[in-house]
């Protein structure tokens, strides 16, 4: 072979050369951008993934902060309510104990009575009250004696005592004075606003409104 084919014979191979490594770097050039490009995909889509995530869980967490605000304030508003109901409660009974020929008061502290009867041991009671509610009993001490006597299964002496300045109501005490049984109508009505505060929030409220 001359050297002038020889000489073709190289440049031929060399340029084969050149192209192919050429043409496996653009192949592996192409293939390292596609790639980027896929990962450049993947990362903004996981990008905005998370951030739709967290925009969610935000506006999750300030709606559930918006619910217990709204929570509270309705909670505030219904036991504004119901210590309205009771202190109406509460002034109407005061009422009714101003007037000593009040028959709705009578049979009022007739029941007081009985009541804190029934839960205390013995035969002998003191009744402390205050005026009003003193000459009210009174008036009426036999039959609450005879009432208290059925409900106790024994034949029950009482006794009043009635002083300016003792609240409303009646409290039921023992001769001895270990025992008592505090029913005033302070005491009375807590009684009552403690066993029925729920079903009074439903009346007041429907739940849903």
């Amino acid at each position: 072979m001359s050297a002038e084919k020889i000489r073709e014979y190289i440049e031929r191979e060399t340029e084969a050369e050149v192209k192919r490594i050429i043409g496996e770097a653009e192949a592996e050039a192409k293939k390292i951008v596609e790639e980027a490009k896929r990962n450049a995909s993947t990362r903004l889509e996981e990008l905005r993934q998370r951030r739709m995530a967290e925009m969610l869980a935000r506006e999750r967490s300030e709606l559930s902060i918006m619910k217990m605000a709204q929570r509270a304030e309705l909670t505030k508003i219904r036991t504004e309510w119901l210590n309205r109901a009771f202190q109406e409660a509460y002034r109407r009974l005061r009422e009714l104990a101003k007037d000593p020929n009040s028959k709705a008061y009578r049979d009022f502290l007739v029941g007081l009575v009985v009541e804190g009867a029934a839960n205390l041991r013995g035969s002998k009671l003191l009744l402390k009250t205050d005026v009003d509610s003193g000459k009210v009993l009174e008036r009426s001490v036999k039959e609450i004696s005879d009432k208290v006597s059925k409900v106790k299964g024994e034949k029950v002496e009482l006794e009043i005592e009635a002083s300016q300045g003792s609240p409303e109501g009646v409290i039921i005490q023992s001769s001895d004075g270990r025992q008592y049984y505090v029913n005033t109508l302070e005491a009375r009505l807590e009684r009552v606003r403690e066993r029925l505060a729920g079903v009074i929030y439903n009346m007041l409220f429907k739940e849903g409104d």
